[in-house]
């Protein structure tokens, strides 16, 4: 039988037809989706390995164009009575620079022929690297009242300075001059011969070399190391000469950290104008120290316990050449408390020299005894207060036992050098004595602001004298002073003060007769001395200040040092000008 192809294929057009139709009426049978993975290996071709592929191509910003972005602000219905400001564009301010000029120029003139100048510079030479000079010049040419002899002052100093500094260590080195010039002008109040001040001259001039090198390593056992190197010379061919080396160690220990000092000393002094004797007088003297201590700072506790040790060589008047001190250091702060007890200790030997002796008292005599000075324990118990950063507040007990304290003591009348001012029972000597002492110290500092201040401290002290003396021009009671106010940036006033209180004084007393003079010293007591002074700064602008000094003192007869009086009041008034220095 012949079958029809064309029946055929109508057959399977109804058959496929009817089983789609099927499946779109059937909504509850879920389709199902198969995954077929193809795998084929790569067959990569020879010729592909020398195409050349093309590289990302980065748009032109030049010639693109920005997309603007369009939007719309849907409008809601407010009820407000603000009315905003037109806008105005903000002006360009000039930023001050953030580091200070490096060169200044202060200068003035004031009462009684003052001449002040100061110049410093601090140039950077490289980033490691700068240099400074300073040169300084201050005092009065005028006689203050009252005195027979010339009593003019002058301070003159040049000094120059570099700095060296790294990741590692850090090096500075100075160099220093100073000339200062004083008159022996303290005499008695009596009838002086005129002839006699005819033909002296009471100016002493002494002049003061400093060379000193100073090297801190930051990450090192060996911490610093300074030498330094001092020469004094004066008019009356003194001379003294002083070497000092210094080295600190440090390397943490126990939790804490150990550190160990040492120090050589040498000194040698040689005085050609005795007072008494027709002989110089020289003094050779040395001493080692050496000091170990462990530092600790952990929590509440602050501790530092140690010990020295020093030994001296060139005179006998200690009970021992070796002498041992303590090196303590106890703080204790519980979080929170505002209260804080403390204890120190720290003793050493000090050797005295005509230069620290001279620039403490200018009325040293140019031939003077110099002895070493031992403080046993130099100790003092206190507490220390602090409220909200601003009123601190530190008092303690002060305890010692010192060997050979120093104090200062009239000469009386050289009648066989009286061509020589300083004969005139107007200068003085270093005198030394055992003593136990006692006192109490206050400190009170306010913090009012950012850079203002007020800073107060007072001592009062009372001497056990081991032997049958009398400690002359040492008081009892010492005040000082600081403080200083700034007001918007514009004006700076700064006070400093101090404060000596009644003490004991020799004075020698001359008789008239001119043909058989008798001395005798007699105890007389200084009334307190009170020296103050105030610094006003204007600024102009960013490179001038105005300045005004002024300072007071209530010293009639007596000053600091008696009959040897000081101006009652000294005004000065300058400028200072500030300004880039370029090499």
């Amino acid at each position: 039988m012949k079958i029809d192809i064309s029946l055929v294929y109508a057959l399977l057009f109804l058959w496929f037809g009817h089983g789609f139709l099927y499946a779109q009426d059937d909504t509850n049978e879920d389709l199902s989706t198969q995954e077929v993975l193809v795998v084929k290996s790569y067959t990569p071709s020879l010729s592909d390995a020398f195409k050349i592929t093309e590289g990302p191509k980065i748009p032109d910003s030049l010639k693109a164009t920005n997309k603007t972005l369009i939007y719309k602000i849907i409008p809601i219905d407010v009820v407000s009575t603000f009315e905003p400001n037109k806008a105005t564009p903000l002006k360009l301010k000039k930023r001050s620079s953030s580091t200070p000029y490096n060169t200044f120029f202060s200068g003035g003139f004031g009462s009684k022929s003052q001449l002040y100048l100061n110049i410093s510079s601090v140039i950077e030479l490289d980033r490691t690297q700068r240099f400074g000079l300073n040169v300084y010049r201050d005092g009065f040419g005028s006689d203050v009242g009252n005195s027979l002899l010339k009593s003019s002052q002058s301070f003159s100093q040049f000094g120059a300075h570099h700095n060296l500094r790294s990741n590692n260590y850090n090096v500075n080195t100075q160099l220093q001059f100073t000339a200062q010039k004083n008159n022996y002008f303290g005499l008695y109040d009596r009838n002086w011969d005129d002839f006699l001040f005819g033909s002296l001259t009471p100016e002493v001039k002494r002049n003061y070399f400093k060379f000193r090198t100073y090297w801190d390593w930051f990450d090192s056992f060996l911490r610093s190391l300074s030498f330094q190197a001092n020469i004094t010379s004066d008019n009356f061919t003194t001379s003294e000469q002083q070497l000092n080396v210094k080295a600190d160690f440090t390397a943490p220990f126990a939790g804490g950290k150990f550190q160990a000092n040492t120090e050589i000393q040498g000194q040698n002094s040689l005085f050609s104008q005795p007072f008494f004797e027709n002989q110089t007088q020289e003094f050779t003297q040395g001493i080692g120290k050496v000091g170990l201590e462990w530092l600790y700072n952990e929590n509440d506790l602050k501790l530092k316990i140690g010990a020295g040790v020093a030994y001296f060589e060139g005179d006998e008047s200690l009970s021992s050449k070796l002498n041992y001190y303590p090196e303590i250091e106890v703080f204790y702060q519980k979080k929170g408390n505002s209260i804080a007890p403390y204890l120190t200790a720290s003793g050493g030997v000090r050797v005295n020299s005509y230069r620290e002796t001279a620039i403490f008292n200018p009325y040293i005599a140019p031939i003077t005894e110099l002895r070493p000075t031992f403080n046993r324990y130099n100790a003092m118990l206190g507490i220390r207060s602090s409220v909200s950063s601003v009123l601190n507040f530190n008092f303690g007990l002060l305890y010692d036992q010192v060997e050979n304290y120093q104090f200062y003591q009239r000469l009386p009348l050289d009648i066989k050098g009286s061509n020589d001012a300083y004969r005139l029972s107007n200068s003085f000597e270093n005198k030394y004595a055992n003593v136990d002492l006692y006192g109490v110290k206050a400190r009170l500092r306010i913090d009012l602001a950012k850079n203002n201040f007020v800073h107060l401290e007072t001592v009062y002290r009372h001497f056990e004298l081991t032997d049958d003396q009398v400690m002359y021009n040492i008081p009892a009671l010492q005040m000082n002073w600081k403080s200083q106010f700034k007001f918007k940036d514009i004006l700076t006033l700064a006070f400093n003060g101090e404060v000596w209180g009644n003490r004991s004084a020799l004075e020698h007393i001359i008789l008239q007769d001119q043909a058989n003079q008798s001395i005798y010293p007699e105890e007389i007591s200084l009334p307190l001395f009170l020296r103050s002074s105030a610094h006003l700064t204007i600024k102009l602008n960013e490179q001038f200040d105005a300045f005004v000094k002024g300072r007071f003192s209530n010293s009639d007869i007596h000053g600091q040092w008696g009959y040897f009086q000081e101006p009652s009041l000294l005004l000065l008034g300058g400028v200072t000008y500030k300004f880039d220095f370029q090499y």
